[in-house]
Protein backbone atom coordinates (compact mmCIF):
# COMPACT_ATOMS: atom_id res chain seq x y z
CA UNK A 1 0.00 0.00 0.00
CA UNK A 2 1.30 3.43 -0.89
CA UNK A 3 1.44 6.44 1.35
CA UNK A 4 -1.50 8.18 -0.31
CA UNK A 5 -3.71 5.10 0.01
CA UNK A 6 -2.79 4.75 3.70
CA UNK A 7 -3.66 8.39 4.37
CA UNK A 8 -6.92 7.98 2.48
CA UNK A 9 -7.99 5.04 4.64
CA UNK A 10 -6.94 6.83 7.83
CA UNK A 11 -8.94 9.88 6.78
CA UNK A 12 -11.95 7.72 5.94
CA UNK A 13 -11.84 5.96 9.31
CA UNK A 14 -11.46 9.31 11.10
CA UNK A 15 -14.39 10.79 9.20
CA UNK A 16 -16.63 7.89 10.17
CA UNK A 17 -15.59 8.11 13.83
CA UNK A 18 -16.13 11.87 14.02
CA UNK A 19 -19.50 11.59 12.26
CA UNK A 20 -20.72 8.87 14.63
CA UNK A 21 -19.51 10.82 17.66
CA UNK A 22 -21.29 13.99 16.54
CA UNK A 23 -24.43 11.96 15.81
CA UNK A 24 -24.45 10.51 19.32
CA UNK A 25 -23.77 13.94 20.85
CA UNK A 26 -26.71 15.34 18.87
CA UNK A 27 -28.96 12.56 20.17
CA UNK A 28 -27.83 13.31 23.73
CA UNK A 29 -28.57 17.04 23.36
CA UNK A 30 -31.98 16.32 21.87
CA UNK A 31 -32.79 13.98 24.75
CA UNK A 32 -31.60 16.56 27.29
CA UNK A 33 -33.99 19.14 25.87
CA UNK A 34 -36.87 16.69 26.29
CA UNK A 35 -35.79 15.75 29.85
CA UNK A 36 -35.47 19.41 30.81
CA UNK A 37 -39.15 20.04 30.15
CA UNK A 38 -40.09 17.21 32.52
CA UNK A 39 -37.46 17.60 35.26
CA UNK A 40 -37.65 19.47 38.53
CA UNK A 41 -35.35 19.75 41.57
CA UNK A 42 -32.49 17.26 41.61
CA UNK A 43 -33.26 16.17 38.07
CA UNK A 44 -32.06 19.56 36.86
CA UNK A 45 -28.64 18.96 38.44
CA UNK A 46 -28.35 15.68 36.56
CA UNK A 47 -29.32 17.41 33.32
CA UNK A 48 -26.67 20.10 33.85
CA UNK A 49 -24.01 17.47 34.58
CA UNK A 50 -24.87 15.39 31.52
CA UNK A 51 -25.08 18.53 29.40
CA UNK A 52 -21.67 19.69 30.60
CA UNK A 53 -20.08 16.30 29.90
CA UNK A 54 -21.68 16.21 26.45
CA UNK A 55 -20.42 19.72 25.71
CA UNK A 56 -16.89 18.78 26.75
CA UNK A 57 -17.03 15.70 24.50
CA UNK A 58 -18.28 17.86 21.61
CA UNK A 59 -15.50 20.41 22.10
CA UNK A 60 -12.89 17.65 22.38
CA UNK A 61 -13.98 16.12 19.07
CA UNK A 62 -14.26 19.42 17.20
CA UNK A 63 -11.06 21.00 18.54
CA UNK A 64 -9.15 17.74 18.18
CA UNK A 65 -10.23 17.45 14.57
CA UNK A 66 -9.26 21.06 13.90
CA UNK A 67 -5.88 20.50 15.53
CA UNK A 68 -5.16 17.40 13.48
CA UNK A 69 -6.18 19.13 10.26
CA UNK A 70 -4.01 22.13 11.14
CA UNK A 71 -1.08 19.83 11.80
CA UNK A 72 -1.55 18.03 8.50
CA UNK A 73 -1.79 21.26 6.58
CA UNK A 74 1.04 23.03 8.42
CA UNK A 75 3.59 20.24 8.75
CA UNK A 76 2.40 17.63 6.26
CA UNK A 77 3.11 19.84 3.27
CA UNK A 78 6.81 20.12 4.09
Amino acid sequence: MGDIQTYFYLALISLVMVTLTLLFIGIAFRSLRRWRRQATGQGMLLIWLIGGATTVAFLFVVLGTVGVLYGFIRYGAS
